[in-house]
């Protein structure tokens, strides 16, 4: 596998790692400390054709948008230093360095925690079409798995040897990188927290998964559709903080309403795990209408609520969009999912990196997430049923695409 070094420019970046402290970098602020740092630029409320308001959005309209060379898309700027913070959300456009600003002949690397599933690789494919928009030289590496943290840094130090300017983490740990990510910084590489989040103030940019919106949309749906409901999650692992803010952001939302959560079942996401606890959750609270949980938890959940009868009874909805779900959504043997619209993530991370590569100002602030959406299918009913409304490229990797790991 061939890799190119590269004659960088990284007195570009050297001294320009941000700390993304409100106290160093605002949001309308810089993203380095070097006084000539652009600040960032606001983002508009309209361009290539969509608009900063979701509701204004046609999914035609979105899906044209982007699929364009120059790409646009609605996002939050959102306003805080760590990843999953609750900071104050700002909706704008997001539009990506025309290739006609783009001098340098970058070499990026992309750290995934793995390939297993279709929502990485779907990041994957965002990558490579990135990097042919733009042209830079692309090494991806996968960790195989969120426990491979000893290989992920290896990994890391792999890219700064090859001569990577920039790195792409879609780490798997939160925190467990934070040292190898402050040495190759202090190195003049920039680094851009991907997707996933860690709790490093080195990073020179976020654009990662949003929890918070995940939760609050899904609740949002829940509120807005006045009926009673009463509701168990299933949300995954016990003591993941990611899962803990999902939860929170959804009870803030449902706030005032008749939506409410019975209780919570904490368990790996396999499942057999999650169809015992939903087995459990039946006969614990005979009163729960709704499974709340991951996409593994509706695919667990529709078979035992067929065989018990509980079909009309209970319903689904997962924080989370996966093929398996819009299949299941389809053929009315789940409800609803939240679709975070996130596959742009990658995009968005690669334009930052090459923004900062090639000295421009960032756009909005240092940290991007993706507006969410309620999908629903028959089952929910045909005054609600949305699945039309769903742009796949957002949200779910082409049918056919393999994983690509150099792009030159």
């Amino acid at each position: 596998m061939e890799v190119r070094l590269l004659s960088r420019k990284r007195a570009l970046v050297l001294g320009a790692v941000c700390s993304l402290s409100l106290a160093a970098c605002t949001q309308a602020g810089t993203t380095g400390t070097r006084a000539d740092r652009p600040a960032p630029v606001t983002a508009p409320k309209e361009a290539g054709g969509v608009y900063a308001d979701p509701t204004r959005n046609t999914p035609a309209a979105l899906r044209a948008a982007v699929t364009k060379k120059d790409w646009a898309m609605p996002v939050q700027v959102i306003d805080c230093n760590s990843p999953g913070c609750e900071g104050k959300r700002e909706p704008g456009v997001y539009t990506p360095l025309p290739t006609t600003g783009i001098k340098g002949d970058w070499s990026l690397c992309a750290l995934l925690p793995h390939v297993k599933d279709p929502y990485w690789v779907g990041q994957n494919e965002a990558l490579v079409a990135e990097a042919d928009r733009t042209g830079v030289h692309l090494q991806v590496y996968e960790a195989g798995g969120y426990t491979e943290v000893g290989k992920q840094l290896d990994q890391l130090s792999n890219c700064v040897a090859q001569g990577a300017d920039a790195v792409l983490l879609g780490a798997v740990s939160n925190e467990a990188l934070n040292p190898k990510i402050e040495e190759i910084t202090a190195q003049g590489v920039v680094v851009i927290d991907m997707v996933t989040g860690v709790t490093s103030q080195k990073v020179q940019g976020r654009a990662l998964f949003d929890y918070c919106t995940l939760g609050a949309s899904l609740a949002t749906y829940l509120k807005e559709r006045g009926e009673p409901v009463n509701g168990v999650w299933f949300p995954g692992p016990t003591g993941v903080g990611s899962l803990e803010q999902l939860m929170s952001c959804f009870k803030q939302q449902a706030e005032g309403s008749e939506v409410r959560v019975l209780g919570t079942k904490y368990g790996d996401t396999g499942k057999d795990t999650q169809l015992n606890l939903v087995e459990n959750a039946l006969g614990a609270y005979p009163e729960m209408d709704y499974v709340l949980g991951s996409a593994t938890t509706a695919d667990a959940a529709h078979g035992v609520l067929r065989e018990r009868g509980l079909s009309d009874k209970v319903r689904t909805a997962s924080y989370y969009f996966t093929p398996e779900v819009h299949t299941l959504l389809k053929n009315g043997d789940a409800t609803c999912a939240s679709a975070g619209n996130d596959l742009i993530l990658s995009r968005i991370a690669m334009d930052m990196a090459v923004r900062v590569l090639e000295d421009e100002p960032l756009v909005g602030g240092g940290y991007i997430g993706t507006n969410a959406q309620v999908i629903c299918g028959p089952a929910a009913g045909a005054e609600v049923a949305n699945l039309d409304e769903l742009v796949q490229e957002l949200n779910l990797p082409s049918p056919g695409f393999r994983p690509v790991f150099n792009v030159n």
